[in-house]
């Protein structure tokens, strides 16, 4: 039998300690050099980086290390990068936070705050000239009109005029449309205006942005419907970050635009400025618990479909229901454990 090394057990389980120790340490006390932020191209790149990069350049300066952003086609694409650790924050709508604290480790540390406050709402816009006037219009004229739906991963461009529009009427905006065309927010602001699309979904934020970057075209857009209010927009860090630096982070966002010790009024104002031209007016400390009624928004519309799907055999929708029905009783627990 060959010679083989052996370490005595209580020095091999000395040895092990150690390089657990050690690395547990190492990974407690690491600071990245700079961190990423993924932003979705809700709007043009252009007006994004206006928006965003003075913003970052403030809280990398608070927080001491360098943040810059990556701007990304879609949700799905923020999604990716947080969960390979190739983006380290993200500013998402409800529904994208979702799949991503879900599939992507990562939490919610703050939201934007709007001048309606914690929220803002969805909407339905139309050319002026288009004859639409109601929902209703909308609906009995569907047939000949071309709809611009948002994102899949949007909560204002998609989920919620889901829901609110078509599930609660019980139709499938695919089958009764003559076309549904999928922009971001400004893309659908645009295709109305060229005649692209009909109708299409938007937000209050993006209305507020294209009204300042566009105030001549803007004069030809109609509003039709307006939603509930739904939750601000989360931002969200990869848990695998230090928690020093989490809560680093979250302190810098929530005293952005806000009075502090050795602030001066005009910092203030600057950084109030910087907020501006998305409606919003700073932000908050937030956490998982926001995406509850989000995520109670899906399952809903989820059940009426399911409810309204007549080619559905009996057992099968009331298996589907039953299942449903269980996970809702599970959110409406944790959001009243929340409360």
């Amino acid at each position: 039998m060959p010679y083989q090394c052996r370490i005595p057990f209580f020095v091999a389980h000395v040895i092990g300690a150690l390089w657990v120790l050690l690395g547990f340490c190492g990974t407690a006390r690491a600071t990245p050099d700079a961190l990423v932020m993924g932003l979705v191209c809700t709007d043009s790149r252009d007006a994004l980086h206006e928006t965003w990069d003075p913003i970052l350049k403030e809280i990398s300066e608070t927080v001491g290390v360098s943040i810059k952003a990556l701007v990304l086609d879609d949700y799905a694409g923020v999604i990716w990068y947080l969960a390979r650790g190739k983006a380290d924050i993200a500013w998402l709508g409800n529904k994208s936070a979702i799949e991503a604290v879900d599939r992507a480790k990562v939490e919610i540390v703050a939201k934007t705050l709007t001048r309606h406050g914690e929220g803002y709402y969805a909407h339905l816009i139309t050319r002026k000239d288009s004859g639409l006037e109601s929902v209703q219009d909308v609906i009995d004229n569907a047939g000949r009109l071309v709809f611009g739906n948002g994102d899949p991963n949007s909560t204002s461009g998609f989920l919620v005029p889901g829901y609110y529009l078509f599930a609660t009427r019980g139709v499938d905006p695919d089958a009764i449309f003559k076309r549904v065309l999928h922009h971001n927010h400004e893309g659908n602001f645009h295709a109305v205006l060229e005649g692209r699309a009909d109708v299409a979904t938007n937000n209050s934020q993006a209305l507020t942005l294209y009204r300042n970057l566009y105030p001549k075209q803007y004069e030809d857009i109609r509003i039709i419907w307006t939603s509930p209010l739904i939750p601000s927009d989360p931002i969200v860090v990869r848990k695998a970050l230090p928690e020093p630096l989490k809560k680093s982070i979250r302190s810098a966002l929530v005293q952005f635009a806000r009075p502090a010790s050795g602030k001066s009024t005009e910092h203030v104002k600057r950084q109030q400025q910087m907020l501006s031209a998305r409606e919003w007016t700073g932000f908050a400390p937030s956490d998982n618990s926001q995406l509850l009624p989000i995520r109670k928004l899906s399952l809903f519309k989820e059940r009426m479909l399911i409810m309204n799907n007549e080619s559905l055999p009996d057992d099968r929708r009331s298996k589907l229901l039953e299942a449903l029905d269980r996970k809702l009783k599970m959110l409406e627990s944790r959001e009243a454990s929340a409360q």
